[in-house]
């Protein structure tokens, strides 16, 4: 995925993901993808400085993604995703294609009774296990291990997760092969249930970085402020969206001592208000143009 898709999914999705549980089954995957409508495909060509690349993508009837390609400037494919899907619309099967559309790895995937995610089983073209990664819950179906298994089947490292009596995740403890903490992860939540602070602390509970979070009344964040182990103020981000609040429109990257970056986005929109090209400028000077071309079920 190209930088430009960092400013367009990924903040968002990031962003989001401080009130949603990963492993939560949704409705249908347009809104993780930022999109309206019954959408059927997206092909979106990024003109970069290093060359113009494309993105494209494939939804079933249901919103759920089925195929997802990415190119070079010369044609030749960077990576492709399919995706297989059982009567619940949850993920079965992620196959991975690559180079000149050679098979690369599948990634399985298991679920419980109730529709949790109770392993990731990754394999070479030939069936051979490359990686795994098992799940564990409590009675209240948070949860609470988080076991990576070698190709070996050994396990090689654990994330414990500890919970607040709203089920927010307050607590990771991650730990090595031989039961070593790596570091812990500390979270603090806001009367919403909205991530306010994230300390990442090393073996012996001192800081080695934290990252702070305000939000706009409908939830989106405001501004995010990152501190290194000296608790110093290192970069801080601002953000404003558009009407539709799916996009960012405007992004400001502060960091002491230096000059401050303002990425600035203009969109066009389609009918069904997804945008279908995308300007950014990074102080006042155009740095990036993506167009899209979206098609719907009838």
């Amino acid at each position: 995925m190209n930088r430009a898709h960092i400013y367009g999914f990924i903040i968002v999705a990031q962003i989001a993901s401080s009130c949603n549980n990963s492993n939560k089954v949704i409705n249908n995957e347009l809104k993780e993808w930022r999109l309206n409508g019954a959408v059927k495909t997206v092909s979106e060509i990024d003109y970069s400085n290093t060359g113009k690349y494309t993105t494209y993508l494939v939804f079933k009837p249901n919103g759920f993604i089925q195929k997802q390609s990415s190119f070079n400037p010369d044609g030749s494919l960077i990576r492709r995703w399919e995706y297989e899907y059982n009567a619940g619309n949850q993920k079965l099967t992620r196959s991975c294609y690559v180079l000149k559309d050679s098979l690369s790895e599948i990634l399985h995937y298991s679920y419980n009774e109730h529709n949790k995610i109770i392993e990731e089983k990754l394999l070479n073209p030939f069936g051979g296990l490359i990686s795994d990664t098992e799940y564990e819950y409590d009675a209240n179906m948070n949860e609470i291990e988080r076991r990576f298994l070698n190709e070996k089947d050994k396990i090689q490292g654990r994330i414990f997760f500890r919970y607040d009596d709203k089920n927010n995740v307050i607590e990771e403890l991650h730990i090595d092969s031989v039961f070593h903490q790596h570091w812990k992860l500390k979270n603090t939540y806001n009367k919403k249930g909205l991530k306010v602070e994230i300390l990442y602390l090393s073996l012996k509970d001192s800081l080695i970085k934290k990252s702070t979070y305000t939000y706009l009344s409908n939830r989106l964040v405001d501004e995010a402020c990152f501190y290194n182990g000296e608790n110093e103020l290192i970069s801080k981000t601002t953000y404003q969206y558009d009407k539709q609040l799916n996009t960012i429109l405007k992004l400001v990257n502060y960091v002491p001592d230096k000059k401050i970056e303002k990425h600035i986005f203009v969109y066009t929109y389609d009918k069904y208000n997804n945008w279908t090209s995308r300007k950014e400028y990074i102080n006042s000077e155009i740095d990036d143009i993506i167009t899209r071309k979206l098609e719907y079920y009838q």
